[in-house]
């Protein structure tokens, strides 16, 4: 900061401090006698008055009429008279009645013969004016950045989400600027058709064509469409286009619409309708049940399986009806996808109506929410005869047979029968838990157990995991 004079002590000594106060109101705004404690005695405004009320300030401590923030440099600017230094100039947040606070600029000279402080102070209001005009305008570029980021987002979003295929063309150069996704179904890769030209997404013998159609367009000549074929699909479409301003580029928005919609499967309907005829077709069987297990549809195939007359005759039933373990199966299919979201390949039985024997199936099935119902997709799919394997479980109770019956003689009878039962306990625990997908809660159901009584047993025959021990415990 720029010091305000550079005056001999003895030269301001000599002069009379109210006489120097009233000169020195002429070239500020306002001036401040005090004491050489602080203590306001007299107010002398500038030619025009920064206040109506600064007569106030007289008789008051100058540091009880700042603002706090303020305050340690009013203690500054009063240790004049200790310090030799040149005063500098401040900014002080001056508060006068009737007045909002007012920024002003003080500087003091200290005058030793009279013991008196004189503070001068030069107006920075219109300065702070411009300064906060300064904020605002800051604060105004900022809103239109926020808005104009909003409406860019929402101009991407509908253009890569409405249904037709868009291009953006320089109309120059016919260079591709940008390309919508659903575009992509139709001329390919977006990122490597960006930057090429437009022309080359169509035979050669069109070229002539389409570029005097966009040059047309540019010149605001209004055409319908022309006809063309996409080179790299060799399907038929229509190019229209319209001219856009941006600044002083002018680009064309460039719509390809397929003559045949063969191609285009961007629409969400006719997603959903491939989906719903693949899965009607699908050779396993496919139902939606609610999280109670109740048909709520089904493809031809399960309708097939369960030998129904039509499709009407199994919807709003339990599917239950339709398993092997009726009353088990399905608390464990159910069971298991709440708890862990989906089951895969849960060995059962399918029955049918016609009371044929039961066939072997697998059944997957995951839970899922559409809208603000709850469901779950079950997949069935029935296990030929002929890639039925022996279970190893079967092999491995064959071979404890056999062994046991060497036993005979040697052992007492009764010891070969609590082993037997041991054995098949075990391998109907294990037959249990795998079925179950290791549902410890599903497989005490299956097996006519608590829950406790099943932790027990496995414990017994070396089978608990860690989980089983912390339940088991509790």
């Amino acid at each position: 900061m720029a010091k305000i004079f550079n005056l001999d002590p003895q030269a301001i000594d000599a002069l009379d401090v109210h006489q120097a106060a009233a000169m020195l109101s002429l070239s500020v705004d306002l001036v401040l006698v005090m004491n050489n404690s602080g203590l306001i005695e007299n107010v002398l405004n500038g030619s025009k008055p920064i206040a109506n009320n600064t007569q106030s300030l007289i008789g008051k401590n100058w540091l009880d009429t700042v603002a706090i923030d303020s305050q340690p440099k009013v203690n500054a600017l009063l240790k004049t008279g200790e310090d030799d230094s040149e005063q500098k100039w401040r900014q002080v947040n001056q508060w006068v009645e009737g007045s909002p606070s007012l920024p002003i600029q003080f500087s003091t000279i200290f005058f030793s013969k009279e013991n008196k402080l004189v503070a001068i102070g030069k107006d920075l209001s219109s300065i702070s004016t411009l300064q906060q005009k300064l904020v605002e305008s800051q604060q105004e570029i900022e809103r239109d950045y926020a808005n104009l980021h909003a409406i860019q987002n929402r101009y991407v979003q509908l253009f890569n989400n409405i249904d037709q295929a868009y291009l953006i063309v320089d109309s120059q150069t016919l260079k591709i600027l940008e390309v919508n996704k659903s575009a992509g179904f139709l001329v390919g890769d977006l990122k490597k058709i960006q930057g090429k030209l437009f022309t080359n997404l169509f035979p050669v013998k069109d070229y002539e064509a389409i570029q005097t159609y966009l040059a047309d367009s540019k010149s605001g000549i209004m055409q319908s469409s022309i006809q063309s074929t996409l080179e790299n699909l060799k399907e038929n479409v229509e190019i229209s286009s319209v001219l856009l301003r941006e600044g002083n580029q002018n680009i064309c928005l460039v719509s390809i619409k397929p003559r045949s919609k063969s191609v285009q499967t961007n629409n969400l309907n006719e997603q959903t309708t491939l989906l719903t005829q693949a899965i009607e077709d699908f050779q396993d069987g496919f139902i939606v049940c609610s999280t109670s297990g109740v048909i709520l549809t089904a493809n031809s195939t399960f309708v097939s399986m369960s030998q129904s007359a039509q499709k009407e005759n199994i919807l709003g039933k339990s599917l239950e009806v339709w398993l092997g373990r009726a009353g088990i199966d399905l608390k464990i299919i159910l069971g298991t996808v709440r708890e862990y979201g989906s089951i895969k390949d849960y060995s059962t039985t399918i029955t049918a109506d016609d009371g044929s024997s039961p066939r072997e199936a697998q059944i997957s099935a995951v839970s899922f929410i559409s809208g603000k119902l709850s469901a779950v997709g079950i997949s069935i799919h029935l296990i030929s005869k002929s890639v039925q394997q022996p279970s190893a479980k079967s092999e491995n109770l064959g071979k404890n047979a056999k062994e046991l019956t060497q036993l005979v003689g040697k052992v007492p009878l009764k010891q070969i029968v609590t082993e037997t039962t041991d054995i098949i306990e075990k391998l109907c625990i294990l037959a249990a838990l795998d079925l179950t997908m290791s549902n410890r809660a599903s497989a005490a159901e299956l097996l006519g157990l608590s829950r406790q009584g099943l932790y027990i047993k496995m414990r017994r025959f070396g089978i608990v995991d860690g989980n089983a021990a912390e339940d088991l415990d509790a």
